[in-house]
């Protein structure tokens, strides 16, 4: 099983991706499945517009699309509401995006949207890397507070924190790797480090290029961990397990 860890679903701005379009994507990619999240407008502002959007696209391709949804934590008690509203409606993973929401991933006002995070048990993605509301070091402190979630350092940090990717990490098994904008090749090098099963493969797409990211993906990790962050990886947190 492939799946590609985080692809954007919507028009708006910097975004133009449906659902047909993007499975077309992934059959020219061969890859199985896909987790859609929000565009930046739907996480910072119209947030149940943008998780039933692709609560819809997965409800309709179970079988390829998995719903990332995600709620601006300035909302506070709503936040928690809409968290717990798209986990009963079959999302499999949550959406922290600082840098669009207006928050740093460390403050006080996230540490209550993962409080609500917390018994729903689903891996949380979040966007890391410029302009420095989610570092690496910030996204270790989240994970170090809530020992029982899954994080996903979006991004690897790129690209200004790549330095910081492997120090950081190993103080968090809880903290995986994803390798969208920060080119596959990069992150297979923290992998190298930190361990082939920390490793989840995203395009970022429309504004990474599914098809190159993945021969880039195949290309850069041994075959031996290929299935691990090929999927592997990713299916296990989906799954709630966690590996822990």
């Amino acid at each position: 099983m492939t799946i590609d860890g985080y692809c954007t679903l919507g028009i708006d701005r910097e975004f133009d991706l449906t659902a047909s379009r993007l499975l077309s994507q992934l059959d020219r990619a061969g890859v199985d499945r896909a987790v859609v999240a929000p565009v930046d407008r739907c996480l910072a502002v119209d947030h149940v517009k943008g998780n039933d959007l692709v609560l819809a696209a997965a409800g309709e391709h179970g079988d390829r699309l998995i719903a990332a949804c995600g709620v601006n934590p300035w909302f506070g008690a709503a936040a928690a509401d809409e968290l717990r509203r798209v986990a009963a409606a079959g999302a499999g993973m949550l959406v922290l995006h600082p840098a669009v929401q207006g928050v740093a991933a460390d403050d006080e006002l996230v540490w209550a949207w993962l409080e609500a995070a917390v018994p729903l048990r689903l891996p949380v993605y979040v966007h890391t890397g410029p302009p420095g509301h989610a570092t690496p070091w910030q996204l270790v402190t989240l994970a170090e507070r809530y020992p029982t979630l899954d994080f996903v350092m979006g991004h690897s940090g790129a690209t200004d924190y790549w330095n910081d990717v492997v120090p950081a990490a190993r103080l968090a098994a809880n903290v995986y790797l994803e390798t969208s904008l920060a080119r596959p090749f990069i992150v297979a090098r923290h992998l190298a480090q930190v361990g082939y099963e920390r490793g989840i493969m995203g395009s970022a797409a429309p504004l990474g290029d599914l098809e190159f990211e993945w021969q880039q993906l195949r290309a850069a990790v041994p075959a031996e961990a290929l299935a691990q962050v090929g999927g592997g990886n990713l299916a296990r947190l989906l799954a709630g397990s966690g590996g822990r």
